[in-house]
């Protein structure tokens, strides 16, 4: 499979940085990007960098298509800030046509190679759309307006989805095969509560708090990291850790600050509930249970930290 774009492998890998630049330079993409409240350079560092990366390793074969953690973690992101579909769509689509602009540019472009990078894109796109409508259908946001009717097209709430059957392993089922670091399990929860005892002393989120916190979830995407399962998890968190020790404290005012401190909270308590349950207690029935939640919260809290798009629609001509 993707053989012919196995040949030019270099050649892709070698001009990453010039395939981002065709991707994001599409107006279309930068207008869904602003208007969505996206800086084009975070997007592009957090997300686009990556998705290019797996897609890369889905032609080598490292990777298997449809089990991308940077584009769950995308999506949840995605959700948090009610992005319409089509919105979604059409900054996903674009990194087909940079492939194609690319290959073209570069007289690599044959049949062949359109019939690779259509197939390699489409399966994403069409894991990209179950994931998305999935998430808004399903948990606490089912019956959460969509924004896509704001814009006079069809809501979400209005697709028939098929209900997924997940399967789950239990705490005990799981640790039986993995080889636990029981050391670095145990440093989690001094680092725990730490942080929170620092956050609970100052009363609102201090600059130190944020870098506690930091340094917590550092700690817990390392630990995750040697677990493969817990993929989506670990990388939302290392996304929190830079967000966190990039924010400008003194730019923040008193209702951010709240809204950190009770995130924060929220996230540590979650983390530490699943730690017990998965790796002390070992009375989880499904190890993931709380997944979901946490990166929901996560996902809100990167928003409420995110680098805003100030210029938006003063830089971009809409018609």
């Amino acid at each position: 499979m993707f053989n012919r774009m196995k040949q030019d492998i270099s050649l892709l890998v070698n001009n990453k940085e010039e395939i981002l630049d065709i991707w994001l330079d599409y107006t279309i993409v930068q207008e869904m990007l602003c208007i969505n409240g996206f800086k084009v350079d975070f997007f592009r560092e957090k997300f686009a960098s990556k998705v290019f990366d797996f897609a890369i390793a889905v032609v080598k074969s490292e990777n298997t298509l449809g089990d991308c953690p940077v584009i769950g973690v995308m999506l949840m992101l995605f959700k948090k800030k009610h992005i319409p579909l089509a919105d979604v769509y059409m900054i996903c689509v674009h990194l087909k046509n940079a492939l194609l602009h690319f290959s073209y540019k570069h007289a690599i472009l044959n049949d062949k190679m359109i019939e690779e990078i259509s197939t390699l894109m489409d399966y994403n796109f069409n894991g990209v759309i179950k994931e998305y409508t999935f998430l808004y259908y399903n948990d606490e946001y089912k019956s959460r307006h969509c924004s896509l009717t704001d814009k006079k097209q069809e809501s979400l709430q209005e697709i028939k989805i098929q209900p997924q059957t997940l399967q789950t392993t239990s705490a005990l089922s799981y640790l039986q095969d993995i080889d636990l670091d029981t050391e670095m399990i145990a440093e989690l929860d001094e680092l725990e509560s730490d942080t929170l005892n620092a956050i609970e002393e100052a009363e609102t989120i201090t600059q130190n708090s944020l870098y506690e916190s930091a340094n917590l979830f550092e700690q817990y995407a390392k630990v995750l990291n040697m677990m493969l399962e817990f993929g989506e998890l670990e990388y939302t968190l290392g996304i929190l850790k830079e967000l966190l020790l990039t924010t400008e404290y003194n730019t923040l005012n008193e209702d951010d600050k709240n809204m950190i401190t009770i995130y924060l909270k929220a996230i540590i308590s979650d983390l530490q509930s699943w730690r017990m349950a998965v790796f002390i207690t070992h009375e989880a029935e499904d190890i993931h249970y709380l997944d979901k939640t946490l990166m929901s919260s996560i996902a809100q809290l990167q928003i409420t930290l995110m680098p805003q798009d100030e210029t938006q629609e003063d830089e971009i001509e809409f018609f």
